[in-house]
């Protein structure tokens, strides 16, 4: 069991968190809100009827939100948020 992170702590990755296309940019479309050498958030484009929607994101082995986002960037900030709460949630006991 990992031990939560501080809340200065998780303040302190986000801000240094950077968005850039994934590695497999060509093929996805998807890009990485990533903090060091670490991926925080993917962010993917979201389609409906083949006409894209905007974009959605998930934090690595989580499931895609069901919100779009319009921009990439209001998409990586919503992940961050989510990130931060999930890296500070302390388990319940």
């Amino acid at each position: 069991m990992t031990r939560p992170s501080s809340a200065r702590r998780a303040r302190a990755v986000v801000e240094a968190a950077v968005l850039v296309k994934a590695p497999d940019w060509s093929d996805s479309r998807a890009w990485h809100v990533t903090s060091g050498s670490r991926t925080l958030v993917i962010i993917e484009p979201a389609y409906t009827a083949g006409a894209r929607r905007g974009w959605t994101w998930r934090l690595p082995g989580g499931p895609v939100t069901r919100q779009p986002q319009p921009t990439r960037e209001k998409a990586a900030v919503a992940g961050l948020m989510a990130w931060q709460r999930t890296a500070t949630r302390k388990e319940p006991t």
